[in-house]
């Protein structure tokens, strides 16, 4: 709460001096600052500019000038309207003609009209081709996020207060971050003030519905099939049938249970949320302000934890001052206040364990004999008496039950709070050097996260039951347990989980043109952090000095070195500095003579980059480089304490070093038949080289001791990204298709490994390579079984898998594991389709994958033992199902050799999901005419609607956690 007063304060304080400051001098032109006017890094004050390019909507086709024809748009962008003129990249900006390179942009203000989403992980998913998701690139995952130019998250901050983001994809994009940007980097940057004064509000209400559950059988299947398990093993059964036939009956569902937890009598049907955010700007040239409020809540009702939820408010402030016309400065505040209350215990999880005979969570208080006076005056005495009707069932084995848990166990909140500090500093040393500028910046940011939990105590009763037969009546209760409600708050992880993050940029820009032909831009840039979390020593430290040089000729050839110099501390002193090297050329064929005049190619850029990054992100923990020892107890024979010796873990290697990227990636990036196509693509090649290991490959299997880590491992993606969108108007139809993609391959190029046949060795294989035996159909019978090879995962009988011997030894063990299948779907895609008709935009967005494999494993799906039964079983090897079965036989054991990785297993992941359907209307102008609402529109929308798969009954469940959502809201938003 102090995080919220004190951000709330500033951002008022702030916006209070900017309100004064702008009545003054309201008649300057932003054009008389030489600062302005700077391509510069950090600096807010880059003019838009069109550059002769044509006047165009959001869907990028020429409209009309007519503003009285046009609906309203209540979404617009309250900070400066130059994202089609400008892109932020590594420590600067680039003018939209000069992109090259594997770079995507994305603006939301030109899609979150049509297309709302929260989060800005959300806003980013399916539409940049080369991410599999919202955080990986190019197959490699956790990208850097960067947020004004600050390593953050994506959770700090909503996609309401992005102005941009460019995802840096290719080496040579990503150089200037040194050793952190490996995996590729996100750069977000956030909504800036302008000089006219603008609000914007949104409220979103919604609510969300399972889309599967669990399938588990009733009390009556589980025992009949469980006694066919038994009988599977040569036991006997423990169900009677009369006894099966009572649970089967439902006559009396409190003395013979058969619990679905997945029912309306447990949970509810829905889950609501409802979000709104309020964003504020104005000034004039001497001080900008942009300011945000956001706050979000989801509330579960889960049974009688109607009380758990999850609430988030932000708050920002961003301040643009101009000092003079050479200094400008940035003030930057935002907060993030995060809690999640849930009742404590394990819902899901107990509801996909318990069986469903077991117990009744809940007994009826009428059942209880009114001549009983101890059962009476147990539940007259309980605390915890449910509706006036209920008290907790459970038996000496369960003493806790899962709706229990949501009544009177108690709750945990998770508390996330965020304050995050930027100041920016702009100079303009064109008295110095023509084009020059200098930039500074620094941030403090804290982040703290702790658990308050109340803990309950609760009995839970046994009943008794009335011996005569089909009697309803409880004769007495057992109770185990005791009602206890402390009311003491515990809080925990408050010092484990505080993160503290300073860090600083400082740099400087050139850019110049010479004879309006030859045209320099360069970066020399040096930036550290240290992130300190609480309970670790040892602070997360990261510093660098990067170099860039970009040379154009009349913006038609490109020339572009990046380069890094980067130091690790988890190195040794020798080697733990080294240059990152790169290098990009860019040709503007459309340009040319021989394509510029013609009417298909409006325009058609080649690029081509190279380079090797040095990092420590593969390197792991610290002091890898040194011998390491510890102090390790020795036992006798007796398992008494015998001795204490010091034993070594790794040897020494001062000469370990970096991982590195290396990489080769070519960009087209084109438009076509009058922009009706525009077409972004890249094929890359890179190799995460030189990531250290213990070679123990190299020495004696009794020697591990002092085996040193040295750089060897290495793997490799090979890909091709494809972004396409097409364009067309017809009348006052507007249509907008988009297409993006990743193909992607890969594979382990060295790797150390010891195997005996050269079929399990990863080199050559995929890196996301699934390993398991080969199934060959079942054991039909005990000939079969003793014609076949001795498989060693314990004893067989028939109705048990049976697998391929790969090495032809007679024996079925470990040895006989090959690749069977890809983790990751080699084919990634998103489809965006819009289509606008006057003021109604519908927006269609899905999203797919091609090629990948999973295994299905877990309780669910791997039955034997006590496990829960689930209607997968009903497809089990039996003699009558024998030529049919698809599952193999039941057992009551532990069954080690049918549940295991294999194909018999394997799924595959294909899919297409129907992600987000919207339908916007936005009023038009004439209907607001002349009144203080400048833009009103209102949306329904929908999202993950539909799963098209043929495993789609697979995908869809989560199974001992909460269910997959499918979502439904409804908005509206005006500007003021």
């Amino acid at each position: 709460m102090r995080y919220i007063k004190s951000t709330v304060f500033v951002c008022l304080a702030l916006s209070f001096i900017i309100e004064n400051v702008s009545g003054q001098s309201n008649n300057r032109d932003d054009a008389g600052s030489r600062l302005y006017s700077q391509n510069a890094a950090s600096s807010h004050y880059s003019p838009a500019k069109n550059y002769g390019q044509q006047s165009t909507d959001h869907q990028g086709v020429s409209v009309s000038s007519k503003e009285s024809d046009q609906p309203a748009q209540p979404m617009a962008d309250s900070a400066s309207t130059d994202s089609t003129a400008w892109i932020n990249v590594a420590y600067g900006k680039i003018e939209q003609r000069d992109k090259t390179g594997a770079i995507s942009v994305l603006n939301p203000g030109d899609y979150i009209n049509e297309d709302y989403t929260s989060s800005s992980s959300g806003g980013i998913f399916g539409r940049v081709g080369g991410m599999l998701n919202s955080n990986l690139i190019w197959g490699l995952d956790g990208a850097l996020v960067m947020i004004d130019g600050i390593p953050r998250r994506f959770s700090d901050i909503r996609l309401d207060e992005v102005k941009q983001v460019t995802v840096l994809k290719g080496v040579n994009a990503v150089a200037l971050y040194g050793s952190r940007a490996a995996n590729g980097v996100i750069l977000i940057t956030s909504k800036r003030g302008s000089s006219k004064k603008e609000m914007n509000v949104r409220v979103n209400a919604g609510l969300a519905s399972p889309i599967s559950y669990p399938k588990f059988l009733g009390s009556a299947d589980y025992m009949t099939l469980y006694n066919e398990a038994r009988a599977n093993d040569g036991l006997d059964t423990v169900f009677s049938p009369s006894l099966i036939d009572n649970y089967r009956s439902g006559n009396n569902p409190y003395r013979y249970p058969d619990i679905n937890y997945y029912t309306s009598k447990y949970l509810k049907n829905y889950v609501n949320s409802t979000d709104l955010d309020a964003e504020f700007s104005g000034g004039n040239r001497d001080a900008k302000f942009y300011a945000n409020i956001g706050w979000m809540n989801n509330s579960l009702n889960l049974g009688e934890g109607a009380n758990e939820k999850d609430t988030r408010f932000n708050a920002r402030g961003n301040v643009d001052l101009r000092i003079n016309d050479y200094v400008s400065s940035s003030i930057d505040v935002s907060t993030v206040v995060y809690n999640s209350r849930r009742a404590l215990g394990d819902f899901w999880g107990s509801a996909a364990t318990i069986l469903p005979y077991k117990y009744s969570p809940l007994l009826p208080v009428s059942m209880i004999n009114p001549d009983s006076v101890n059962a009476v005056s147990l539940a007259e005495n309980s605390r915890n008496i449910i509706d006036g009707k209920y008290v907790f069932g459970g038996t000496q084995e369960y003493l806790t039950n899962p709706i229990a848990d949501l009544y009177a166990g108690g709750y945990a909140t998770t508390v996330n709070r965020a304050l995050l500090l930027t100041n920016s500093i702009d100079i303009d040393l064109n008295s110095v050097a023509e084009g020059l500028s200098f930039h500074t910046v620094f941030n403090a940011d804290y982040n703290n996260e702790y658990v308050q939990s109340v803990n309950n105590d609760y009995s839970v009763y046994t009943p008794v039951w009335d011996s005569v037969p089909g009697s309803d009546i409880i004769e007495s209760l057992d109770k185990f347990g005791s009602d206890v409600r402390t009311g003491t708050q515990y809080a925990r992880g408050a010092n484990s989980m505080q993160i503290k993050d300073l860090g600083f940029s400082i740099f400087f820009n050139y850019l110049r043109s010479f004879s309006g032909v030859h045209n320099i831009s360069a970066t020399l840039v040096g930036n550290g952090t240290s992130i300190n979390t609480g309970g670790i020593t040892q602070p997360a430290t990261n510093a660098n000095i990067g170099l860039r040089f970009d040379y154009n000729y009349k913006h038609k050839y490109w020339v572009d070195f990046s380069g890094s110099a980067v130091n690790s501390t988890k190195l040794p002193a020798k080697t733990r500095k080294a240059f990152s090297p790169t290098l990009s050329l860019s040709w503007l064929a459309s340009a040319e003579d021989f394509l510029s005049g013609s009417s298909n190619i409006d325009l058609l850029k080649l690029s081509v980059s190279a380079g090797i990054l040095n990092t420590d992100l593969l390197i792991g923990d610290y002091f890898l480089y040194d011998n390491t020892l510890i102090s390790q107890n020795y036992f006798g024979w007796n398992d008494t304490y015998s001795n204490r010796a010091t034993v070594s873990l790794q040897g020494s290697n001062p000469d370990l070093s970096f991982a590195k990227r290396k990489e080769i990636n070519a960009t087209i990036d084109g438009s076509f038949f009058k922009h009706l196509i525009s077409l972004e693509a890249s094929f890359f090649i890179k190799r995460m080289a030189d990531i250290p290991t213990q070679r123990f490959s190299q020495y004696p299997s009794y020697y591990t001791d002092f085996v040193p880590y040295t750089n060897y491992n290495s793997y490799q993606y090979t890909g091709l990204d494809l972004m396409v969108n097409f364009d067309k108007r017809i009348g006052d139809l507007v249509f907008d298709l988009g297409v993006n993609g990743i193909y992607l391959k890969s594979k382990f190029v060295k790797w150390d490994q010891i195997y005996t046949y050269s079929y399990q060795n990863l080199e050559g294989k995929p890196v996301d390579a699934i390993f398991g035996l080969v199934s060959n159909g079942f054991f039909q019978d005990q000939s079969d079984i003793d014609n076949s090879p001795k498989q060693q995962f314990g004893e067989v009988k028939p109705g048990d898998i049976k697998y391929v011997d790969q090495n032809g030894d007679g024996i079925i063990d470990a040895n006989d594991q090959i690749q069977i299948g890809h983790g990751l779907p080699p084919l990634v895609y998103s489809v965006n389709f819009s289509v606008t008709y006057k003021s109604l935009t519908l927006f269609v967005q899905g999203t797919g994958t091609k090629g990948g494999d999973a295994i299905k494993s877990g309780d669910y799906y791997w039955v034997d033992g006590d496990n829960k039964y689930s209607e997968v079983v009903f497809d089990r090897w039996t003699e009558a199902t024998k030529n049919t079965a698809t599952y193999p036989r039941l057992s009551s054991q532990q069954n080690n050799n049918n549940y295991r990785s294999s194909d018999f297993w394997m799924y595959k992941t294909d899919q297409f999901i129907v992600s987000h359907v919207q339908l916007t209307y936005n009023i038009s102008r004439k209907i607001l005419g002349n009144s203080f609402v400048k833009g009103l529109g209102i949306y329904v929308d929908g999202s993950d609607l539909l799963t098209i798969s043929k495993n789609k009954d697979i995908l869809d469940l989560n199974v001992g956690t909460s269910p997959q959502m499918r979502y439904y809201s409804a908005g509206v938003k005006a500007s003021f």
